[in-house]
């Protein structure tokens, strides 16, 4: 515990190594990417050389303004490019994966979006916002890129990267233990009563973290080969728009001393979601914060890890298994392909059993 607030309290002055590998060539998708820690590292991929940077923005008006800053901050021009994305919007997601599986071939996908709900609200689909965009949206969207990073890896001959933005936070967050011998631990937190928006939040990113593990055995062969680098990041508490939920003078004075005193800069955290993609098979799986990858985490490994694990990822699935909005799409050959994907949870059950 000592340690992990003696670095809080130095980060700001030990900043992340800023990466300098090339993505020449490289087809480039990162969500959340028109404000904040998303913008930085889109703004860094495209200065390194990437063919072409997908920016998942849920308003256009604004990607179009980041792409247009982008292009002004590196003057490089027409690589960015804003696709429409609404994390609590399940066809909006379909739509967004179609379109990438009509691409050449895919490298990269970062999914940083991410929500920090101050106040309970409840998404369209009967789950709470945080747990809806952290977690479950989070799990679609990666089981709906898989295929199109696979399609890559089989054309290119190298290996495509998925990283799932969550948090040091997990690391610390304990679950009860009256809600850890539940059988569905997620729907424990799905409750207005006695919310509490920084649980909920470093708790979805212990969830986020299950997903990444599960998402991590999806990505093999049935011989063990390595299909898509699944692994996870945290940029360290840095500077974005993610607690603008928290308003009033008095809030906004506190988190304006904060970011001074004790927050990374938003370029500084966007570093570690760009070197994160870098590191390697070595990755796998695995967690990267500071410049390092980082031992598991009591909650996400052992025996009891596996088991929280095993719950959570069955919950992902019964929730995303019977939603209208994913039933059906239209049938050009990449939307089949996309519709191939869907049809496949209802069989993921079984896999929440891994």
């Amino acid at each position: 515990m000592a340690s992990r607030t003696l670095r809080f309290l130095t980060q700001a002055w030990t900043a992340p190594t800023n990466p300098t590998t090339s993505f020449a060539g490289k087809n480039i998708l990162i969500t959340g990417a028109n404000t904040g820690l998303g913008f930085e590292a889109a703004t860094k991929f495209v200065a390194l050389g990437a063919d072409r940077v997908i920016l998942g923005v849920r308003d256009l008006t604004k990607g179009g303004r980041a792409k247009e800053l982008i292009e002004q901050r590196t003057g490089v021009k027409g690589k960015a490019e804003p696709w429409q994305l609404d994390m609590c919007d399940y066809r909006s997601m379909v739509r967004f994966a179609t379109r990438a599986a009509e691409l050449q071939r895919l490298d990269v996908a970062v999914l940083n979006a991410g929500v920090y709900k101050v106040k309970y609200e409840m998404s369209r689909y009967g789950l709470e916002e945080t747990l809806q965009v952290n977690v479950v949206s989070t799990a679609l969207l990666g089981l709906l890129l898989l295929p199109v990073l696979k399609k890559a890896r089989r054309k290119s001959g190298v290996l495509p990267v998925l990283e799932i933005v969550t948090s040091g936070n997990h690391e610390t967050i304990q679950i009860p233990e009256e809600r850890r011998v539940k059988e569905k631990i997620m729907a424990a937190y799905n409750d207005d009563k006695g919310y509490d928006a920084s649980v909920q939040y470093k708790t979805s990113k212990l969830f986020a973290m299950y997903v990444m593990q599960s998402l991590a055995m999806l990505a093999r062969l049935e011989d063990g080969e390595l299909e898509v680098l699944v692994t996870s990041v945290c940029p360290g508490a840095a500077k974005s728009d993610l607690s603008r939920g928290y308003d009033g003078l008095g809030m906004r004075m506190m988190k304006s001393i904060i970011n001074a005193v004790l927050l990374r800069t938003t370029e500084q955290g966007a570093r570690s979601l760009v070197s994160g993609v870098t590191l390697g098979k070595k990755a796998h799986g695995r967690f990267w914060q500071h410049d390092e990858i980082r031992p598991p985490a009591p909650l996400v490994s052992g025996t009891e890890g596996e088991g929280l694990r095993r719950k959570v990822w069955a919950e992902v699935i019964e929730a995303l298994a019977n939603i209208p909005e994913l039933v059906s799409v239209e049938a050009s050959p990449s939307e089949n392909q996309i519709q191939h994907q869907l049809d496949g949870m209802k069989c993921r059950r079984k896999e929440s059993e891994l």
